[in-house]
């Protein structure tokens, strides 16, 4: 029962952390990446997971994030096998997210605005940031639900987690 909800939550999260990436801005690569997300289910259960993997592109106007469902490890392969398969990542197998390169400034924090998009579903998100040097610590948040995740891929036997998830990465800037 839980496993459904944990894969949900680090699927979700693990999206949330290609926006914080963002703070890397287009003359920047991000390196020794630590994410982590928190999520919250039924009786206090506390669900955590860790990636690291990150592409970063770029155009005129925009910096793209990209990582990949398989890149995923919640640390319990049983785990990771059903949040492939509910989050249905043979379909859609990239989470991208999208900032605008002249809202990003890698010298200091702020919140920047993007486009996460997520099990085939794209909404505005929001991230906190500082940097210290080279060093980027950020906070974001976003609800599952909104990237079409349904009670369904998230409930067994009528309990559900919730659908908020936070993610703390921190990274550092390499030139």
């Amino acid at each position: 029962m839980f496993s459904k909800i944990r894969s949900v939550y680090f699927t979700a999260a693990l999206s949330a952390v290609l926006t914080v990436a963002a703070v890397a801005s287009a003359n920047y690569k991000a390196e020794n990446s630590k994410i982590v997300f928190h999520a919250k289910g039924p009786g206090g259960l506390a669900i955590e997971g860790k990636s690291s993997t990150l592409k970063i592109k770029e155009d005129e106007k925009s910096v793209i994030f990209t990582t990949f469902m398989n890149t995923l490890d919640t640390g319990i392969g049983k785990r990771n096998e059903h949040m492939q398969k509910r989050f249905k990542a043979a379909d859609f197998p990239a989470i991208v997210l999208t900032v605008p390169k002249d809202k990003v400034d890698p010298k200091k924090g702020g919140t920047v605005p993007g486009t996460l998009s997520f099990h085939g579903k794209d909404k505005p998100v929001s991230v906190k940031y500082s940097v210290d040097g080279k060093h980027v610590k950020a906070n974001f948040g976003f609800n599952i639900k909104d990237h079409g995740i349904t009670d369904d891929d998230v409930c067994e036997m009528h309990v559900c987690a919730r659908p908020d998830v936070t993610v703390d990465v921190d990274f550092d800037l390499k030139d």
